[in-house]
């Protein structure tokens, strides 16, 4: 009696439990590499290529994120002034914003922002995520607009984008399938360690994803001459006046200004 009681039981709870819903997850957790692991700004850096790869579940979709650090910035408002001059009305300040913000996408993804912007929102990613997180000191009203033409100057500066369905799929089998990602570097980007975050996309839901970290550095002239900003400040501002005397007299020598060769 006692025995058929422990079977029962035995039954009834893998019943229940194969009866639970299953969570909204690849059977493959995401798997993640970038190359290089290290960039270094010399004299003649002028951006670069990293790439991203790995796997997910072959049903999946992925969305791939260089984020930076967290920083404060004050802006210059300009406006019209008595109606037709343009001027600096006042700063604007931002705070909780990367200094680095680069996001591509599968084309699926492209497909969900298109098609249901709740769900997306949801996911916290892409610009309207940055906005949510960001602070401005600013009329409640004003903020939106603020935020809009702060992302706009980002993206002018080559330090904020978007790639949707820029991130391709190779090889795929029942289980997962490969991805890459070409991210363009700019070479605006300032020095530092910067968030590399692959999540993997499962029914609009976020199923998986991975962290690794990139860390950026000067060497040679660049690491050179910011040491000497940082460290030596009269140093630096005499040598950057005797460049710029340096290099006008080597325009008037070369061109003859000086000898009245504009006449």
């Amino acid at each position: 009696m006692i025995r058929n009681r422990i079977w029962m039981s035995v039954i009834i709870m893998t019943m229940y439990f194969m009866c639970l819903p299953k969570p909204a997850c690849s059977t493959v957790s995401v798997k993640a590499k970038h190359e290089p692991n290290l960039i270094t700004i010399s004299a003649f850096f002028n951006g670069t290529q990293l790439k991203v790869s790995g796997k997910i579940a072959t049903e999946n979709e992925v969305v791939v994120i260089v984020k930076g650090k967290q920083e404060e910035l004050t802006l210059k408002k300009k406006g019209k002034a008595l109606g037709f001059l343009w001027m600096n009305l006042g700063d604007v300040h931002f705070k909780k914003v990367p200094n680095l913000y680069i996001l591509y996408s599968s084309e699926g993804m492209m497909e969900l922002a298109a098609s249901d912007v709740i769900t997306w929102e949801q996911l916290g990613i892409g610009f309207e995520s940055l906005k949510k997180e960001m602070e401005i000191e600013a009329p409640k009203a004003k903020r939106d607009a603020l935020a809009n033409e702060f992302f706009k100057l980002k993206q002018n500066q080559g330090l904020y984008a978007s790639h949707p369905g820029e991130i391709s799929f190779g090889q795929k089998n029942e289980k997962n399938k490969s991805f890459t990602a070409s991210i363009w570097i700019p070479p605006q980007i300032p020095t530092g360690e910067y968030q590399i975050r692959v999540i993997e996309i499962h029914n609009g839901q976020i199923a998986d994803n991975s962290i690794d970290q990139l860390k950026v550095k000067e060497e040679g002239i660049p690491l050179m001459l910011s040491s000497l900003a940082f460290n030596h400040s009269v140093l630096y501002g005499f040598l950057a006046v005797l460049i710029a005397v340096s290099a006008g007299l080597a325009m008037d020598f070369f061109f003859g200004t000086g000898k009245g060769g504009a006449h």
